[in-house]
């Protein structure tokens, strides 16, 4: 039994390459919030019908250029060496740069929209820092430095929650913000884990 071709043109790889690579352009240029399919047709050279057929919105098309690497990602979180505040602020600074900040944002509308960018943006951006964090706490739970009681899971989701509701809500993150969240969550005193 053969299956049924695909109704419509099948979609060019040109055209699709070429409004990935007009978002990231424009979300560069006017940022998130001024972002239009029109304006994304518009620079790619396509019509803007072939754009809502492929993407049912812009976040779609952010997350689509992030997966296929078009748009990089904000720095990812190294451990080696770092303590848990370091990482903190570390992403607080990359976070809040405005470029990185409606990328965030971006990201977080195709996240809520799409189940499958979700998870694909997940494994790839918040996960590996969420690891990071959960071996840092878990490693200062086992050295003595933190409570005993510390669920490192639950303590990683409060503290890049708290990162990411900053961004969210388009308030600074100051330099010291990690320092003050490995406080109040952790009980760190600062320079200490």
């Amino acid at each position: 039994m053969t299956e049924p071709s695909p109704r419509g043109r099948p979609r060019s790889e040109h055209s699709r390459r070429a409004t990935l690579e007009a978002t990231r352009d424009l979300l560069h240029s006017v940022g998130y919030d001024r972002l239009t399919i029109e304006g994304i047709a518009s620079a790619a050279g396509v019509s803007r019908q072939t754009v809502y057929r492929w993407w049912g919105a812009k976040s779609a098309i952010v997350a689509e250029a992030v997966l296929d690497g078009v748009i990089i990602l904000p720095g990812g979180v190294d451990a080696a060496g770092g303590s848990i505040a370091g990482i903190l602020n570390a992403m607080g600074a990359s976070l809040v740069a405005p470029e990185n900040a409606a990328l965030i944002r971006a990201l977080a509308a195709a996240a809520a929209d799409d189940p499958s960018a979700s998870q694909a943006l997940y494994t790839r951006m918040t996960g590996p820092t969420h690891d990071v964090l959960m071996a840092s706490i878990a490693e200062g739970v086992q050295r003595g430095s933190l409570r005993p009681d510390i669920d490192a899971e639950v303590a990683a989701d409060a503290l890049i929650g708290a990162l990411l509701y900053r961004v969210l809500t388009r308030q600074d993150s100051p330099p010291d913000y990690g320092d003050r969240l490995a406080v109040t969550l952790l009980g760190v005193l600062p320079g200490r884990v």
